[in-house]
Parts: structure tokens; sequence; C-alpha cells
């Protein structure tokens, strides 16, 4: 029987979503623009002010960008977990997809069987003990392998380093999104 394994606190981490720190990178952020407003007030032109139902819409315009962003950020979060379900619905089937470069995905599920934290999160001589082991020996070596069609029964499924999930096929990689039929 194959289990699904996935790290409650790396897992959406890991996936499609990032989770915003307040401040954009795109734009400005709420104090940069309530700035902006007060020295539009305080240097406008006294002979022509502008209106209240002007600086009404631009506080609207703005609150409206603002939910958007709310909204958009949701709608990462939950592609990260669609796309972790999807892969989930794939364990035990038959899968026909491109092999992926394993060497990260493996050293991740080394070191946390062995340590329970991930790869980039251990010391030197930890990360020296999960390159020794040889799970990790042999997805270095199979790397000539990668784009080559795998067909096989999906064991598990990982969160990549890249956020996207991971089906294991035995000891093969496949990138969920390379998945051609599913039996």
């Amino acid at each position: 029987m194959s289990t699904f394994q996935v790290d409650p606190v790396t897992a959406l981490r890991n996936a499609t979503y990032q989770p915003s720190n307040g401040v954009s990178e795109q734009g400005i952020d709420q104090v940069d623009f309530l700035k902006l407003i007060v020295a539009q007030l305080r240097n406008q032109n006294p002979l022509d002010p502008q209106s209240d139902t002007d600086f009404i819409a631009q506080m609207a315009q703005f609150e409206a960008l603002n939910q958007m962003r709310i909204v958009a950020e949701g709608m990462k979060a939950m592609q990260g977990i669609s796309e972790l379900t999807a892969a989930a619905g794939l364990i035990g089937r038959e899968v026909v997809g491109r092999q992926s470069v394993a060497i990260d995905v493996v050293r991740d599920l080394v070191a946390r069987e062995l340590f329970g934290a991930p790869f980039a999160q251990l010391t030197s001589a930890q990360r020296e003990q999960v390159n020794a082991d040889e799970r990790v020996k042999a997805a270095a070596e199979d790397v000539q392998n990668v784009g080559r069609e795998v067909r096989g029964v999906v064991d598990r499924v990982v969160v990549g380093p890249d956020g996207v999930p991971m089906l294991l096929i035995g000891s093969k990689v496949v990138d969920l999104f390379s998945v051609v039929e599913v039996r």
C-alpha cells in the first residue's frame, strides 16, 4: 500500500502560492498610496482644488486593486491545492509521462527520512550523509534519461523544489504536467 506524504508546512509554500509580505513588488502599497494622496491634497491648486468625488474615486480604485490582489493570491493557493490533489489522485494508477531530473526531489526525500527536514535546511555534515545515500547516487547517475518516456504505477507524490507536484514511479520522477496518459 502506498502512502501519501505531504509536508503540511512546506507543501503549499513550495507550491505555486507564495504568501504576500504586504508589499507589492510590482507597484505601490497602501502606505505609499496614502502618502501620494496626502501630497496631492497638500499641493493642489488653490484656484482649482480637487473635488471630493475625485478623491473618493481614487480611494475606491485603490481598494478595488487591493481586493484583486487578494483574489489573485487566493487563486494561486487554490491552484497549488488543485495540482496537489490531481497528483494525489494518480497514486496507484498507471501513467505515461516524461522523466524529470530527480536529484533534488530524491535529496529532499532522503533528507526528510533521515533528519526530518528538507535538504536545504541541513548542516554540511548532514548534506554529505544524504549525498552518500545510494538513492541519491542513483538519481544523479540517471540524469541522461531525463526527457525519456516513463510508464508505470505511481507510488508516491512529492512537491518538487519548484513547487510542482512530482510523481514517483519506482525510482523515476515524472513531472505532473508531462503526463500524457492515465490508465
